[in-house]
């Protein structure tokens, strides 16, 4: 037993799963005797950090009147079992509330918090239905391991899941199992994740430096019963109890952190504050007001550990929630405010469509391309040519999980935007008399051709200064052979001209008087996604010494209207 003051940390609690496995908890109960209602977090990453690269220690919680409970899930750390990520959490998780809801000096009631991984095994174990669940605090949590975790578009989120998985479940995996040779390989891999990015997919899987699981996500590459058997979509009918959402605009997992608290309000419309929304300017993590090359001051600093007291005191204590609490409060970027409403998308906000233009010669940033309102007539289409071997790359954006080893944060984009093999279409400067505020989700519509059976295409959208300076907002991508499905894949036809959609994602970003708005069309964003090799060859199987140029057509002319489609709510 550990004394922190007025807290006291009994260590490695054991709760015994339903099959007979043993898995170890944390328990941090306020020194002075009482009944407390509890706070519960399971995480893959150690109980003992608990998740404080975000949150406060759970010592600060305890004090607040609560018992605090952290436990290592299945086969991670002290906990007994095999590690196979999800597929245990939603069945594990409802019986730690049980077990942890019966433990003495608690009063029976559970809440849950974390983010990310422990984010979204909350929302499968609230599927369970738990009777000793009250609340979650489930932030960064997607909705479908799939499309939006594993894989964006159809293609593979790349330094995600090789960082990911290298630095904080391969190296553990193989501490736990004493294999010091195979620990001491994948620490030297993490430490050069540049070249283990740019390795051929195939190589690394036979390396033996990356787990089985991993192998098992590159080969289900379709959205099929291996993912819907965890997916959290598929359990929001089951889940009933409130949940506080939080997010980043910054962050990976934003686009699954939305969907389900739209899903889940739109179950409980009316109990406005039954889910609620809060999203910040951040990254995955930290959640601080620099991000990047940004910095949004003292108001984009972190406020989530505030949000969820006052969350847990309203549902596992009863008190009453400020009268001012809004269902959804978002940071809006550039104004660098937050607004709060009732809903997510906010009422108001209309498609606005910036169409493509130029004389054929939209390549770079020296380019002719433009963005007007005026739909186009008679234009010459832009061509580029898309090279494997020579990826545009990434900078910035919103990968995972941490900034030093992806490609994460706000950054100037001119370095990219240099490159002939990135179109480039720019408004003139706003000179209308209120700013321009885009909050919503942003799609690009593309009207396009290419000469090979499978190819990638890249949006990113962008806040332009008028000295120059040009801020990724956000981005996106389409495999073209799953463009029209993720469960049924199919190659393209090459030379036929096709309408691709491409989703950036949300955000809420003001874009001022004097700036500009500018769309990044291309084919490639590495590492953030692998690199398409154009031969229509799977990601588990791709040859670099195999692939192909590939010539990109992109249409904008009075039959083929190329637009970017901006959510805009008038600024007041």
């Amino acid at each position: 037993m550990e004394d922190f003051g007025d807290v006291v940390l009994d260590a490695d609690c054991a709760a015994t799963m339903p099959d007979g496995v043993v898995l170890k908890a944390d328990v941090y109960r306020p020194a002075r005797p009482g009944r407390y209602p509890v706070l519960l977090q399971r995480t893959p990453y150690n109980k003992r950090f608990a998740q404080t690269v975000v949150y406060q220690h759970p010592a600060w919680y305890a004090r607040q009147g609560y018992v605090v409970i952290v436990q290592d899930v299945r086969g991670r750390y002290a906990s007994g079992g095999d590690f196979n990520p999800y597929r245990s959490e939603a069945a594990d998780g409802a019986a730690t509330i049980d077990w942890a809801a019966g433990l003495n000096g608690t009063t029976g009631k559970v809440g849950t918090y974390g983010f990310s991984y422990a984010g979204i095994n909350q929302l499968l174990a609230a599927g369970e239905r738990p009777e000793a669940l009250a609340c979650a605090a489930a932030a960064c949590a997607g909705d479908d391991f799939f499309a939006g975790w594993t894989y964006r578009g159809g293609a593979l989120q790349l330094a995600f899941l090789l960082s990911w998985t290298l630095e904080a479940l391969a190296i553990p995996d193989a501490l736990r199992a004493g294999d010091m040779d195979l620990a001491a390989r994948r620490r030297q891999a993490a430490r050069n994740l540049p070249s283990i990015y740019a390795t051929p997919l195939p190589e690394l899987l036979k390396s033996g430096l990356l787990p089985d699981y991993f192998r098992d996500w590159i080969e289900h590459d379709t959205r099929d019963p291996y993912w819907q058997s965890v997916s959290t979509a598929a359990v929001y009918p089951a889940i009933d109890i409130p949940v506080l959402h939080v997010g980043g605009w910054y962050d990976i997992f934003l686009g699954g952190t939305l969907n389900n608290f739209q899903a889940l309000a739109a179950r409980h419309r009316e109990q406005p504050l039954h889910q609620r929304l809060l999203i910040g300017p951040w990254q995955h993590a930290p959640w601080s007001r620099r991000n990047g090359a940004m910095d949004y001051g003292p108001a984009g600093d972190n406020r989530v550990d505030l949000a969820q007291l006052a969350w847990f005191d309203h549902w596992l204590k009863g008190r009453p929630l400020a009268a001012d609490t809004p269902p959804v409060s978002y940071f809006l970027m550039s104004a660098d405010t937050w607004v709060d409403g009732p809903a997510w998308p906010p009422a108001g906000v209309e498609p606005r469509d910036f169409f493509l233009h130029s004389d054929g010669r939209a390549s770079s940033l020296s380019g002719s391309g433009t963005l007007t309102a005026t739909s186009p007539d008679s234009e010459p289409p832009d061509i580029f040519v898309f090279d494997p071997g020579n990826p545009v790359p990434s900078l910035g954006g919103a990968s995972c999980c941490q900034a030093a080893t992806a490609p994460i944060g706000i950054f100037d984009q001119r370095e990219v935007e240099i490159r002939n093999d990135v179109l480039v279409y720019t408004t003139a400067p706003l000179a209308e008399d209120v700013d321009v505020d885009v909050v919503g989700e942003v799609e690009v519509i593309l009207f396009a051709v290419t000469d090979a059976a499978d190819t990638d295409w890249t949006a990113k959208l962008v806040d332009v200064e008028p000295g120059g300076w040009a801020s990724n907002v956000c981005d996106g991508i389409v495999r073209a052979r799953y463009a029209a499905s993720l469960e049924s894949p199919s190659l393209i036809a090459p030379g036929t001209i096709t309408e691709f959609r491409i989703a950036l994602g949300s955000t809420a970003k003001r874009f001022l008087k004097g700036h500009s708005i500018r769309l990044e069309v291309s084919s490639s964003s590495f590492p953030t996604y692998d690199i398409n090799t154009n031969t229509g060859t799977r990601s588990v199987e791709a040859d670099p010494w195999h692939a192909r140029l590939a010539t990109q057509t992109i249409f904008h002319d009075r039959d083929r209207p190329s637009c970017l489609r901006l959510p805009v709510k008038r600024a007041t």
